[in-house]
């Protein structure tokens, strides 16, 4: 009987000591500035622009001196410095993928992926060597499944790089494969339990799951408690970025998500990017070591909190509470960012529409979206224009949703351009 629920895949680094840890930190932290600063553009003119040192940043607090690093500015640096921006540090020669992330965002893949974090997420979600894993997440343009894929390679796990969709043949892959684990979003699972229920399977004889990973989206407990009493196996959930990767991860304690030791994570004021103090509720901000595309005091935008008692697992890190919600008007809907400049965009090809505003709801667990639109002539023609619309918002938004159109004046002045009305446990 393998043992899902004790263990850790890097044992000296998740139970090392608080002081071996910020001694690790600094070293790590010192190195990757000064690699940074060397080999990057965009890094070096930063700290010129503040005319600071490497040298002088040597610890978590010191980090308060360097700016914030937001996803505009990714997008902002990469139309001035094509394709990365400045921020990158190696040559394209020295790139084994290159992703497009919502923004669009490029980001340089490494040739020889070492990052460990996911790996102890996984292992830690209950996953190991020898199980066949469905890996549900997308593997188009984003890099999160191929990050994920190398990760269960370091486990010695077996993948099955299948993507989301097409639930009925997905169902056939697990019994006929024997599959022992899934990755994935928890409202991908959801469908995937109701379409083998609809098929009238029975979950436990007929699926041979013993645990599930899952993320990209909102995990209300409700959910959880519904999918391991289905199921009867393990779920756990891990945060983090496309950009940033893994900065979180639960263990089978479900006693808030462990930091990993390989990236060091803030939770700073919204206003000031001042570090708070814990259990304090504030952005989550991520510096990574990533030697291809480092990022420095990089802000997620999700507001969280940090947990500093023991943990019964062992493991000694630092936690990050729940996810509370976004700073702005940012969204994910279906484990995708939805922009409000990318709704502007979108909607500047229809000159016929006066006003518009994205509602996202979510319904048994699965995210909505709604389109609510005024149009400048009352009147005008409206099915074409929301089957085109439709069309062109899971095109470019990479999202489905629905369009509904109100009268003039029924979108309220000053609404915001996407009114995320979900309710989070």
């Amino acid at each position: 009987m393998i043992d899902r629920a004790h263990g850790y895949f890097q044992r000296e680094k998740e139970t090392m000591s608080k002081r071996k840890r910020e001694a690790y930190q600094k070293e790590k932290l010192s190195e990757i500035l000064r690699y940074g600063y060397r080999y990057s553009k965009a890094i070096r003119s930063r700290f010129d622009a503040i005319g600071i040192r490497p040298e002088r940043i040597k610890d978590l607090k010191d980090l308060e001196k360097l700016p914030i690093t937001k996803k505009t500015d990714l997008v902002t640096a990469q139309k001035q410095i094509p394709p990365f921006g400045g921020f990158e540090v190696v040559s394209k020669k020295g790139m084994r993928r290159i992703y497009i992330s919502p923004g669009p965002v490029f980001e340089p893949g490494e040739w020889d992926y070492k990052d460990t974090r996911w790996a102890q997420a996984l292992f830690a979600c209950g996953i190991r060597k020898g199980d066949v894993v469905l890996n549900t997440f997308n593997y188009h343009l984003t890099p999160l499944a191929f990050m994920l894929d190398e990760s269960l390679k370091m486990l010695g796990a077996t993948i099955i790089p299948v993507g989301p969709g097409n639930l009925s043949m997905q169902i056939q892959l697990i019994r006929q494969l024997h599959v022992t684990g899934f990755l994935g979003m928890p409202s991908f699972l959801m469908s995937l339990i109701e379409a083998a229920e609809g098929m009238s399977l029975d979950l436990k004889k007929d699926l041979f799951l013993k645990a599930a990973f899952v993320g990209a989206e909102m995990f209300p407990e409700s959910l959880r408690q519904k999918l391991e009493g289905k199921l009867e196996i393990f779920i756990r959930q891990a945060y983090g970025t496309v950009d940033a990767g893994c900065l979180g991860y639960e263990c089978p304690e479900k006693n808030g998500m462990h930091i990993p030791e390989d990236v060091m994570v803030e939770i700073v004021d919204t206003e000031t990017g001042r570090q708070l103090e814990i259990g304090a509720t504030g952005e989550i901000v991520a510096t990574t070591f990533s030697k291809v595309f480092p990022l420095i005091r990089f802000a997620t935008g999700d507001l969280s909190y940090l947990i500093e008692d023991p943990c019964p697992c062992s493991r000694t890190s630092m936690r990050l509470g729940k996810i509370l919600g976004r700073t702005d008007q940012v969204t994910k809907v279906w484990g995708i960012f939805i922009h409000p400049w990318q709704v502007d965009e979108l909607m500047s090809k229809f000159p016929m529409v006066a006003n518009y505003q994205i509602v996202v709801t979510r319904k048994e667990y699965r995210d909505q979206m709604t389109v609510y639109i005024e149009l400048k002539e009352e009147g005008a023609e409206q099915a074409g224009l929301k089957r085109r619309v439709e069309k062109e918002m899971e095109e470019v938004l990479k999202v489905k949703g629905q369009v509904e159109f109100v009268q003039r004046g029924g979108i309220p002045d000053r609404a915001k351009k996407i009114d995320d009305r979900r309710i989070w446990e």
